[in-house]
């Protein structure tokens, strides 16, 4: 039996406890490991088994025995905690990390190596990084799964630093891989391309589509290689695998000044989980700070998020510590088992749940257009869903080279509204699948350069915008411009009515189509100073957003910034200009009246709505501190005649459920770290 059949065990929900195990811990009491792994919630221990240390007596002569096994009395340590584990009736994952060597295999194999442009290897504390092109990964590596298949009943297999090792753990760049092994691959993949030098090349586009394609195809051939022996074994691996592996750590060094990102957890599963639900998904939670800090415990309630943006999400949750339980300082798991507990008592409901938001926002890909501009357009992205998510509008998250293969395959029809936040160019086939969405029925709300080409070209015939006008402007060229959906009657005696919006970052002028609607104005620019002149902005006869009616459905234009620019001034004006926009194009059904540090995550089961509410009062510069618990507030379903029936799990009790002009509302419990809500129809009284 394979995962990718539909009876595998790993389709159902599954709690993880990974012990990331230092080669010291080879002496350690399972026992005593196993006891802190339950307690915590878990049903999987995912545990070292190989690649670099071995934690079991290997006979292969690549693969190096850990030197502390010789401490322990079996000689053993994975034979000895599975044997431990399967009394109690809990799944092995075995931890595998093939991405090193050592000296000994290296300089025996400098073929399976990874050599930098100027033809040196990668060396980290005495270790030489592999390559994945290489024949350790193709060939070798189906060896020690072998080996290990062949002695335990393992229940599968996670692979660490399962990528092409351009950076090493000290953040140093080491680029990309020139081994003989990526010439002669890449070549044949690009069709007689050289390697590029570094991401400024331009092969490197091509690069990261082979390294993408390599990983994929990798985890592929693992899946395929141990399928025979039809023990329903769990691979988890990155793109390709039958269960995909995502982390959640804070890598505070990893980009310095930028700013912490708090939803980067519920992101990337909605991403994995709308697009390919059949495909289970684990988070794996740090519980540490940084890997520069691996004795640093992470916030407890910086770890507790993790995981329950994964879980609300529909993700597997992993609790993931270095060493033995209990040898290290690792107080930041207090928070997290109460969501682990959650999880595996609630596990019918995480069995049904899927997505049910209406609006689907996308997210941007690194295009040709390069690093700089990608970091733009996920500004812009951010800032659309932080004002969604402040607004409670439930929303999944879609990548944007997946839009084709949605529409293709009708999940955009599940959605009312799909956002497309600065991507810029989709390419044709995207274009076509969209409007097609929008001709059915579908609304569909375009922001800065989305849908048009560099060369100006509207992609979307549903676009209100014939083409562009000029090239678009950016940066000092747009300083001192203003957007406005209020009638402004006063211009002329220099007075402004009602909300008044500054445009940031980019902006660009179109010829409109005859039927489009344009609603409101930009204010064209004035002098910004000195201030005594800095006066004399008059309508631009360009709108603040244009619509067009295609088929059933309606395509509106924001032709500028706006998430980049709610992001860059945190102005809820500028939030609330956006929503007036939005908001009737969403048709959300679930919303809540709370404050806006709460947030939502609608899913469904068999039953009916399900609604994650998460605290997240505590977020901070660069992660979650201590939240404060939240009272007072009220889902709201729209359009709603019939009874219904909502519980609170967490709390465990029903919640008062009113109807309020064609509404129905629902008090809330105070939400303390986290609530789920079950909203079912009430069933029919007896005759």
């Amino acid at each position: 039996m394979s995962i990718r059949t539909a009876h595998s065990r790993w389709r159902e929900p599954f709690t993880v406890f990974q012990t990331n195990l230092q080669e010291v811990d080879a002496t350690m009491d399972v026992e005593a490991a196993l006891d802190v792994i339950e307690s915590h919630g878990a049903d999987t221990w995912l545990v070292n088994a190989g690649g670099i240390s071995a934690f079991y007596p290997t006979e292969l002569t690549y693969h190096t025995r850990n030197p502390f096994l010789t401490e322990r009395p079996s000689g053993d340590f994975l034979g000895d905690a599975l044997a431990a584990a399967k009394r109690r009736g809990l799944r092995v994952i075995a931890r595998l990390d093939l991405s090193k060597v050592s000296a000994r295999v290296a300089a025996e194999h400098p073929d399976w190596l990874f050599v930098s442009a100027a033809g040196e290897p990668q060396i980290y504390n005495g270790l030489y990084s592999t390559c994945l092109s290489g024949a350790f990964y193709q060939e070798h590596a189906l060896e020690i799964l072998d080996e290990i298949l062949d002695r335990y009943p393992v229940d599968g297999f996670f692979f660490n630093w399962f990528n092409f090792n351009e950076r090493d753990y000290s953040e140093v760049v080491h680029g990309i891989c020139h081994c003989a092994s990526c010439a002669q691959r890449f070549a044949e993949f690009s069709r007689g391309a050289t390697l590029p030098e570094n991401q400024r090349s331009s092969d490197f586009p091509s690069w990261r589509s082979y390294t993408d394609s390599t990983i994929a195809t990798l985890a592929g051939k693992y899946s395929d290689h141990v399928a025979p022996r039809e023990r329903d074994l769990g691979m988890v691996l990155r793109k390709g695998a039958p269960i995909v592996y995502h982390e959640g750590n804070n890598a505070f060094l990893h980009m310095p000044g930028k700013d912490f990102w708090p939803h980067a957890t519920a992101e990337s599963v909605s991403a994995h989980v709308c697009v390919r639900p059949e495909t289970p998904l684990i988070l794996n939670a740090a519980a540490h700070i940084d890997a520069k800090y691996r004795m640093g415990a992470e916030q407890p309630e910086h770890l507790a998020q993790y995981l329950l943006q994964a879980i609300a999400r529909g993700g597997n949750p992993s609790t993931y510590i270095l060493g033995a339980p209990g040898r290290l300082p690792m107080a930041s798991v207090s928070l997290a088992q109460h969501v682990t507990r959650f999880h595996r008592d609630h596990h019918d409901l995480y069995a049904q749940l899927r997505p049910a938001a209406t609006i689907a926002l996308v997210r941007p890909g690194l295009g040709r257009a390069g690093y700089a501009a990608y970091l733009q357009s996920l500004d812009e992205f951010r800032g659309v869903y932080t004002a969604l998510k402040e607004r409670h509008l439930p929303f999944d998250v879609l990548p944007n080279d997946e839009l084709t293969d949605m529409a293709t395959t009708g999940g955009l029809d599940r959605y009312r509204l799909v956002v497309l936040p600065g991507v810029g160019a989709v390419g044709w086939a995207a274009a076509t699948a969209l409007d097609d969405f929008v001709a059915r029925g579908g609304h569909l709300l375009t922001t800065g350069d989305s849908g048009v080409t560099a060369d100006g070209t509207v992609e979307l015939a549903s676009s209100p915008a014939l083409r562009r006008s000029g090239a678009a402007l950016s940066d000092k060229d747009v300083w001192s411009t203003y957007a406005t959906l209020d009638e402004q009657s006063h211009l002329d005696e220099f007075r402004y009515d009602g909300s008044v919006v500054p445009v940031f970052g980019d902006n660009a002028f179109f010829i409109w189509k005859p039927t489009a609607v344009r609603t409101g104005c930009l204010l064209a620019r004035a002098p910004w100073g000195p201030p005594e002149v800095s006066y004399g902005h008059t309508a631009s006869g360009d709108p603040a957003v244009a619509s067009l009616q295609y088929g059933s459905g309606v395509c509106s234009m924001i032709t500028w910034t706006i998430g980049r620019t709610y992001r860059e001034f945190g102005k809820t004006e500028v939030r609330d200009h956006l929503l007036r926009v939005l908001e009737p194009l969403a048709e959300a059904v679930v919303s809540a009246d709370i404050t806006d540090q709460i947030e939502l995550i609608l899913g469904q089961d068999s039953d009916g709505y399900v609604v994650h509410l998460l605290n997240q009062t505590g977020a901070q510069r660069r992660s979650f501190g201590p939240h404060v618990p939240v009272s007072g507030g009220r889902l709201v379903l729209s359009g709603s005649d019939t009874d219904h029936r909502a519980t609170a799990l967490v709390a465990d009790h029903d919640l008062d459920i009113r109807h309020e002009a064609g509404r129905l509302v629902i008090d809330l419990p105070v939400i303390d770290l986290f609530e789920v809500v079950r909203i079912r129809r009430a069933q029919p009284h007896p005759a």
